[in-house]
């Protein structure tokens, strides 16, 4: 899976939100503070380990019996061992559900937490999977539609369109329901037009990959004088996941100009020294969108409108704070929990700032995504060896805690799912049936 706000999924800390923890803000302290006492215990091999854990995580009094406990932490954490590096979060009423996965066993912890800390923690027993296949497709979604579930999903299987169906109200309120035409917020999706943008100026020879970012930007620090553009592009910039501060009034929608992200993302501790290791970082993606406005000097909406989103036919995609002339009714609206502006969609949200420009912060259709994918794919603007990114296989979920979630999953050249979410219902669920549609685009031959 490619790490993806949920992708670019699967990492630690990528979400929280009261339902979900996803990729585009950050939990509150204490939950911060115990999902890593847990990982740090985890990641541990000896009693020491779990002796901390129990010392300083754990409420005090809550550990009757210290030495069963620790044989049950020992337990636990032999039982995930080999699932460590591949982690996600879900929030819980209570506390959190941890996820760990290699991509065929997956694995899951509960932990029951408050402001005091943590009161327990159990491994989960494994839960059933959905099964999804040709024929119970449709039948699944009017289930799901029944629920309260709503948005827009495609699936094409063996270059058959199997399914391609708008379901639920885009707007309840208003009694507007979804349509194919249907607009969402689409999470870090944009982190491919960055992709995109950035593999066509290497490919006109503006950039290399290789660069050191130094290159581009005044006073790199010392630490970060080995970081280059293929780190930012694949993780291993060091670079931590998001640059926002606690004065800032909103993880991603707070106004922040280039200068001010710039130097907030190049002043950051970095997590390893770049090339040395691999963590998720919207920071790095920030940082692209940047680099690509100094070398293009065009704004980088301007550059990717241009270079992809027009020539592609993208007429319903556009930035936060913009309606591109389309109506009210145009957008479905975030089922929260977050709520900002009346209705809760895109145009209210005001501009794209540049805590999230470059790796979120846009709104399309399922109409649109697929004309961007395919003609990125027709090689029409990138080239054979500059294309290689977009024609592999790939399993991408973004969202938004303003309550919007978007899933892909592509298997060259013939099996593809799309769903776009306004209304997701019960976390669990939803992520089943990420995975159902993860198995069947590829496994249907």
């Amino acid at each position: 899976m490619r790490t993806s706000e949920f992708t670019r999924a699967l990492i630690l800390g990528l979400f929280i939100t009261a339902l979900v923890f996803r990729a585009d803000a950050q939990p509150p302290d204490y939950v911060r503070n115990a999902v890593k006492a847990v990982e740090i215990m985890l990641t541990g091999d000896d009693n020491t380990a779990i002796e901390t854990f129990m010392d300083k995580a754990m409420i005090p009094g809550t550990v009757a019996d210290r030495v069963a406990f620790a044989e049950r932490l020992r337990a636990l954490r032999s039982a995930v061992h080999d699932l460590r590096d591949d982690i996600s979060i879900e929030a819980e009423p209570d506390g959190v559900r941890m996820i760990l996965s290699d991509g065929t066993v997956e694995k899951q912890i509960r932990i029951v937490i408050s402001q005091k800390g943590i009161s327990d923690i159990y491994l989960l027993p494994p839960e059933k999977p959905m099964i999804l296949n040709r024929d119970n497709l449709a039948e699944t979604f009017d289930t799901l539609e029944a629920t309260g579930m709503a948005g827009v999903v495609y699936v094409r299987l063996n270059g058959k369109i199997i399914l391609k169906r708008a379901f639920g109200m885009a707007n309840k309120e208003l009694e507007i329901p979804n349509t194919l035409n249907t607009v969402f917020g689409t999470g870090s999706r944009p982190i491919d037009y960055t992709v995109a943008a950035i593999m066509l100026l290497d490919q006109q020879g503006r950039i290399r990959l290789d660069d050191p970012v130094s290159k581009y930007f005044h006073d790199v620090p010392e630490d970060k004088q080995a970081l280059t553009i293929r780190h930012l592009m694949t993780g291993q910039s060091g670079l931590p996941d998001f640059f926002h501060t606690k004065d800032d009034w909103d993880p991603d929608l707070a106004w922040v100009d280039r200068e001010t992200a710039e130097r907030r993302i190049l002043s950051q501790e970095l997590l390893f020294p770049p090339g040395s290791s691999r963590k998720h970082s919207h920071g790095a993606f920030v940082l692209l969108a940047a680099l690509i406005e100094h070398v293009t000097g065009e704004t980088y909406y301007g550059f990717i409108r241009s270079h992809f989103l027009d020539p592609a036919g993208m007429s319903r995609t556009g930035e936060y704070g913009e309606s591109r002339e389309l109506s009210l009714t145009d957008f479905a609206e975030g089922g929260g929990p977050q709520f900002v502006g009346l209705p809760n969609i895109p145009p209210n949200w005001g501009p794209t700032s540049w805590l999230i420009k470059g790796s979120g912060g846009m709104y399309s259709t399922l109409g649109d995504l697929l004309k961007f994918y395919n003609y990125l794919r027709s090689g029409k603007v990138l080239d054979e060896k500059h294309n290689e990114l977009f024609r592999r296989s790939t399993v991408n979920v973004d969202g938004s805690d303003r309550g919007f979630e978007l899933f892909s999953a592509y298997n060259p050249p013939d099996n593809e799912v799309y769903l776009f979410l306004n209304n997701r219902g019960d976390g669990r669920i939803v992520r089943q049936l990420f995975r159902a549609l993860e198995r069947i685009v590829e496994h249907d031959e």
